[in-house]
């Protein structure tokens, strides 16, 4: 196995064209608390992919979650992350995919262009270590808040035509009134302000 990736939360292994991400473990907690933590956001996060995999959303494939060593393994996605060669166009699959994803009733919890991958012309989801399950409008406009200042930061240049882009692709897909969505987006985008100021 070859180290690919080191979070705060998580080492990810690549093995054979399997990917394995295993919870690391955390000193400052106690043990019994750590375990425990580490088993459900593993074993969570596993089945939310599993749920969106079912589901027909494009996410890597979940092959197995291996409790005891708080591994999940998954399919390989061969292909290159947004983040590396974003587009306008690209802010539109966005939009479809994430609405499609919040259709079923799930926030990613880390919307980035480095979460995402293109492979054949398909837009690809990937770490799902914050997601949660919600219906919630507020919880879906901090999707998209979290994923417009992404953009902000990473790709300030086509920023302003891309977020249009992705929130009328998204307008579009989404099966619930967008109205009540942009008022969240709007107190979020408020407090960021107010909390800027000060």
């Amino acid at each position: 196995m070859k180290i690919i990736a080191v979070g705060s939360e998580a080492v990810v292994y690549e093995k054979n064209n399997t990917i394995i991400k295993r919870r690391v473990r955390k000193n400052y907690r106690i043990k019994e608390i750590d375990e425990k933590l580490r088993k459900n956001r593993s074993k969570a996060e596993f089945n939310i992919m599993r749920f969106l995999y079912e589901s027909g959303l494009n996410v890597p494939k979940p092959l197995k979650y291996l409790e005891e060593k708080k591994e999940i393994w998954m399919e390989k996605i061969e292909g290159k992350r947004l983040a590396e060669e974003f587009s306008v166009n690209s802010a539109s699959d966005i939009g479809m995919v994430v609405a499609e994803m919040h259709n079923l009733g799930i926030i990613h919890g880390d919307l980035t262009t480095a979460n995402m991958i293109k492979k054949d012309k398909k837009l690809y989801i990937i770490d799902f270590g914050l997601s949660y399950h919600s219906s919630k409008d507020e919880d879906f406009a901090s999707d998209i808040f979290l994923f417009k200042n992404a953009l902000k930061s990473k790709h300030n240049d086509l920023y302003k035509e891309a977020y249009y882009s992705f929130l009328h692709a998204y307008k579009s897909k989404i099966r619930k009134e967008f109205k009540g969505i942009d008022t969240h987006l709007k107190d979020i985008e408020e407090r960021r302000r107010y909390n800027e100021s000060y």
